[in-house]
């Protein structure tokens, strides 16, 4: 299987999955509080204008156990009549198509959603999904931490609407502790530089610095999954030479022997080696 590096990552895609999570925002609304952004586009969204290269699909994850009775419509509906249509095979998918009209590709740009909930509570643990409604969510390590009280945020957006229409809205996306969480349990159980890359990007560009993300997780590291995640980093970025720092290194397809490998390497494992040295006791 192909591993995504930087220059897999089309702008046009990325636009056009920028779109449709604003579009999520609307369709989903009567679900606000029960739906947070996930993923490879927290770091955009958290920080906006430090250059994250962004993310072709859309991972949202869902507080399972928060709204299985509907509303006004399920889930189901509310995508479906609002142009998603679901994976024939991965009950958990859904995809948008999104015609850019920007003098490109006539064709639409087709996006993944991905719906995504925590490992316990409804389902069978034994297996990859959880039921919500008439439809079901992806398992996730971590996913029940994105709706524990304060680790959520409230995230202004501006953009466009796959219709072309302009839209301003608020995004609820999850904090930095959450995605550490979940983006650490990912790099342990698939090979995707991408995910390195986004626990680099956070730690390089995040407002609150290395010291303020210190303290954030040093405030959850008693929770169980927070300490599990923590093993996970402390492993994959033990030395330069890991998987973690040379995931970074690789999604930037540098060139092994260089300088600059060099330098993106040992920068990633000092950011990493900064929080997991200064949690405090």
């Amino acid at each position: 299987m192909k591993q995504y590096v930087a220059e897999d990552y089309d702008s046009r895609a990325v636009e056009a999955a920028r779109r449709v999570l604003l579009e999520l925002t609307r369709v989903l609304g009567e679900y606000d509080e029960e739906i947070a952004v996930v993923g490879g586009w927290v770091p955009p969204l958290l920080i906006p204008g430090a250059g994250h290269i962004g993310s072709t699909d859309v991972d949202l994850a869902l507080d399972h156990e928060a709204f299985q009775e509907p509303r006004y419509a399920t889930l189901r509906a509310l995508l479906q009549r609002s142009g998603y249509y679901a994976d024939t095979e991965q009950n958990f998918v859904f995809y948008r198509d999104v015609l850019l009209r920007d003098g490109g590709d006539p064709d639409p740009v087709v996006i993944e959603v991905d719906l995504i909930a925590a490992e316990y509570g409804l389902a069978d643990r034994r297996r990859r999904s959880q039921p919500v409604q008439d439809l079901r969510a992806r398992k996730a390590r971590g996913a029940d931490l994105v709706f524990e009280q304060g680790l959520v945020e409230q995230v202004p957006v501006e953009g466009r609407l796959p219709s072309g229409a302009m839209f301003r809205t608020h995004i609820r996306v999850a904090g930095p502790v959450p995605f550490l969480v979940m983006k650490a349990n990912a790099l342990v159980r698939r090979d995707k530089p991408k995910d390195a890359y986004d626990i680099w990007f956070l730690l390089t560009n995040h407002p609150a610095g290395l010291d303020g993300l210190a303290r954030a997780v040093a405030e959850h590291a008693g929770h169980g999954l927070v300490r599990e995640s923590l093993s996970h980093l402390a492993d994959a970025f033990a030395s330069v030479d890991h998987v973690g720092p040379r995931g970074v290194a690789d999604f930037f397809e540098l060139e092994p022997g260089t300088e600059e490998y060099d330098r993106v390497r040992q920068d990633a494992f000092q950011r990493v080696g900064f929080i997991l040295d200064n949690l405090g006791e």
